[in-house]
């Protein structure tokens, strides 16, 4: 009995201890499971981080693939625009090329007819070169022709006027008084005609030497023109030029003032020379000068000279007015004055 006791009580402590065991084999299995819920739970996580991060990824990359998409369109149409603008380019260019091409053949043209003209412009000025010699050569034998014709003219006056002084004196000696007063009267008057003439021929060659001046100077200064720029040599040899025609000047101011003091110093009352008239000149001073001046110091010299010409020429013209005026009988020796100093 008390075996089967002793047996019971040993099956229900095996009993016991399997429970025990089972309970703890369902406490491990419980934690087992508790464990592997755990760990599918953090492999859940996981998971879904990895997904977020994913589509994260591919979010950013669809982003990215569409910024390069548009990237591309606009590179796209950027090229196209580019195109476009060096086939514009490109159109203008053959465009220019063809009117370049154009234009240089216009300009052929224009250099052929500039050489064609440049021909007949040198033929026209040779031509007018020849007829200008000409035309100077007839202009200096007219004058040589005119101052000779005044010549011959102032010579018949004199003479006459001395035949008229000689009847007159030979009818003053007459004895016949009424008769000869009448033929004195007349010779008079005619040799007053006379003497009016021989005032204008007198006059005629101061104004013809005067026109000689002038044509002088017209010459020079169109050979100026026509050189645009003379040079300093050509300068000076106008200068040279004026200078002899200003002593000329002076000389026959100096015959005509020399006559009036002789004969009566009234008759140069209120006329004063000008300045250049008494200016003592060294001639070889004076050229030697010249050549240092500079082309500039030689046109202020030139056009010096020329006004001292034109103001000597004046104060001629005023004196041979006076002894016209006043003392016609000494016209002769006027005539002798202006001989001498040609």
């Amino acid at each position: 009995m008390r075996t089967r006791e002793y047996e019971g009580v040993r099956q229900v402590k095996d009993q016991n201890k399997k429970v025990a065991n089972l309970k703890h084999k369902e406490q491990v299995e419980k934690k087992k499971s508790a464990q592997m819920l755990e760990e599918a739970r953090r492999r859940e996580d996981s998971l879904s981080d990895s997904s977020q991060q994913l589509q994260d990824s591919l979010r950013k990359k669809d982003n990215r693939i569409e910024e390069l998409e548009e990237a591309l369109r606009e590179s796209v149409q950027i090229t196209a625009e580019r195109e476009m603008v060096l086939a514009q380019e490109e159109s203008a260019r053959t465009s220019a090329e063809k009117q370049v091409e154009e234009l240089l053949m216009a300009m052929e043209k224009v250099k052929q007819e500039l050489e064609s003209m440049k021909a007949k412009l040198s033929s026209t000025q040779q031509s007018l070169a020849e007829k200008e010699t000409h035309l100077t050569n007839l202009r200096a034998e007219r004058r040589k022709h005119l101052e000779e014709v005044l010549e011959m003219k102032q010579e018949a006056l004199l003479a006459a006027i001395s035949e008229k002084d000689a009847n007159i004196a030979l009818l003053e000696l007459s004895s016949s008084k009424k008769k000869t007063q009448e033929e004195v009267a007349a010779l008079k008057r005619e040799k007053d005609r006379l003497v009016q003439q021989l005032k204008q021929q007198t006059q005629n060659r101061m104004k013809l030497m005067a026109d000689n001046y002038e044509d002088d100077h017209f010459k020079a200064s169109r050979s100026n023109q026509t050189n645009h720029k003379p040079s300093p040599d050509q300068i000076i040899q106008s200068l040279l030029e004026l200078d002899q025609n200003r002593s000329k000047l002076k000389l026959y101011i100096g015959h005509l003032t020399a006559l009036c003091h002789d004969r009566d110093p009234l008759i140069l009352r209120g006329l004063t020379p000008p300045a250049s008239y008494n200016a003592d000149d060294d001639q070889a001073a004076w050229e030697n000068e010249l050549q240092k001046m500079t082309q500039e110091q030689l046109q202020s010299e030139l056009e010096k000279v020329e006004g001292d010409n034109a103001e000597l020429q004046e104060f001629a013209n005023t004196i041979l007015q006076q002894i016209a005026d006043h003392c016609p009988d000494i016209l002769e020796q006027v005539v002798s004055a202006l001989e001498e100093s040609s």
